[in-house]
């Protein structure tokens, strides 16, 4: 199911694109209710594919850190309404200006989900 754009804009935090490491960080957050990721599928940055490998994230007031690569049936990922998540891209970098992202992710029981946002990243100070 492709997520309406107004919902989109409820769960990306616009303005958190930034440059992080070798690669850059985008957060998240669950404005609506509890759910469970049972599997990361596509992700494309500019409509460049970006391997699960790269993926990572991280819970505000969690330490543990999600790899996209081991999220499946077998592991699910819970998140919470109220969570904010950042995720880290590792090995990508972006120039400034607007870029636009693809994700699909599969809920346990929404089944399949595509979500399209742009957000832009500002230069450096």
């Amino acid at each position: 199911m492709r997520v309406p754009g107004f919902l989109v804009r409820q769960f990306h935090v616009g303005g958190s694109l930034r440059r992080d490491g070798d690669g850059f960080s985008i957060q998240a957050r669950n404005p609506l209710g509890d759910g469970t990721l049972v599997k990361i599928g596509q992700v494309s940055v500019d409509g460049h594919a970006i391997e699960p490998q790269a993926i990572t994230a991280t819970r505000d007031g969690e330490e543990g850190v999600h790899h996209a690569a081991d999220v499946s049936q077998a592991t699910p990922v819970t998140f919470r309404k109220g969570d904010v998540v950042t995720f880290h891209i590792a090995g990508h970098g972006l120039e400034p200006g607007k870029h636009r992202f693809e994700i699909e992710v599969f809920e346990l029981n929404m089944g399949r989900l595509h979500l399209t946002f742009d957000d832009t990243l500002k230069p450096s100070a």
